[in-house]
């Protein structure tokens, strides 16, 4: 699923500037150091070296003379080229044992260590270790429930990625339960465009629509679509997205017709706004070729595939299009017409 908030898995950023000794007194020698390795680390990743980052983070998370904070931060940032890198099981590591010894250092709640552990339980799942990410989900939400001076967004940032274990293995019924109960507590708190809001409710319809309770993951969309049409216009690639989810639940909830008809119009509409040749707009065709071959109607699968043959992603081996390229062959048109 593709979420509608664009936060980081730790949750909320907390600046370097906000840790350490105030700002008039003299940051002793290490600490120093730690931040010219900090500030190597991002010059490195902005110019895309993201190896050359991580071994100057590395300098600062092992310089024991710095202070703990600044340990911490060089561990998120770790965390994140690892990433990036799709080293995941070394973020899991990282993760893990930062928490470690922030908890030497640090309150048991304190935000940066709420965030690691959410990190560390987060990868887990990841990496298919659900039983064990359930655990450390558990007791960390525990904590976070505890805390009620603790920041709001960074509660409702782990809290949302408590559901992770359940929906990795298909306990539909208890993900729905973690994103209910979130959505319940947050809606009275946030305005109703708040994008973390936006994105809980779209994990509580995806979940219920895998549980095929079609209905209600519809009528849980048709308010993320309200929402997002009074901040943002019709040609915004998540109101698209959007609008494919209505159009999915629809069809598969029973009513064929009305869902075909809003993948056509949503067809022309990822046309006019993405393109022609927009990864997206290939994918709502593809469902329409899909939806004529089923039904048998020769000429329309023809003229769509017309069209994809056309005008295709230009990565289009990179798009994981497979079932595309098969439908396609099943009207005639072959691979090699797309070189």
């Amino acid at each position: 699923m593709t979420t509608m908030s664009t936060a980081t898995i730790h949750g909320m950023t907390v600046s370097l500037d906000a840790f350490g000794r105030p700002s008039d007194a003299p940051a002793p020698e290490a600490d120093m150091q730690a931040r010219a390795c900090l500030g190597a680390a991002l010059r490195s990743a902005q110019s895309g070296r993201l190896e050359c980052a991580l071994d100057h983070a590395r300098d600062a998370f092992d310089n024991e003379g710095a202070s703990i904070e600044l340990r911490l931060e060089a561990a998120k940032l770790c965390i994140d080229w690892h990433a990036a890198l799709g080293a995941f099981g070394q973020c899991r590591k990282v993760a893990a044992d930062a928490a470690r010894l922030g908890a030497c250092y640090l309150e048991r709640d304190h935000p940066l260590i709420l965030m690691l552990r959410n990190s560390e339980a987060y990868w887990l799942a990841v990496l298919g270790c659900e039983d064990m990410a359930a655990r450390k989900f558990s007791a960390l939400v525990a904590d976070v429930k505890s805390c009620p001076n603790l920041d709001p967004q960074l509660a409702f940032a782990i809290r949302n990625n408590s559901a992770m274990p359940w929906k990795s293995t298909g306990k539909w019924a208890k993900a729905a339960r973690v994103y209910r109960e979130l959505l319940a507590d947050m809606e009275p708190q946030c305005e109703a465009e708040d994008m973390t809001v936006l994105t809980v409710r779209d994990n509580l319809a995806e979940v219920l629509s895998a549980d095929r309770q079609y209905e209600e993951a519809l009528h849980l969309y048709e308010i993320n679509m309200e929402a997002l049409l009074r901040i943002t216009d019709r040609g915004d690639w998540r109101v698209l997205r959007l609008r494919n989810e209505i159009a999915r639940n629809t069809w598969m909830g029973g009513d064929r017709e009305a869902g075909e008809g809003l993948w056509t119009v949503l067809a022309e509409d990822c046309r006019r706004y993405l393109g022609d040749r927009d990864e997206f707009t290939a994918r709502i065709r593809t469902i329409l070729l899909m939806l004529a071959t089923l039904r048998g109607d020769e000429e329309k699968a023809m003229s769509i595939a017309r069209k994809l043959q056309a005008d295709h992603p230009d990565d289009w081996d990179e798009c994981d299009m497979s079932e595309a390229v098969a439908l396609l062959a099943e009207v005639g048109i072959t691979g090699e017409d797309f070189r």
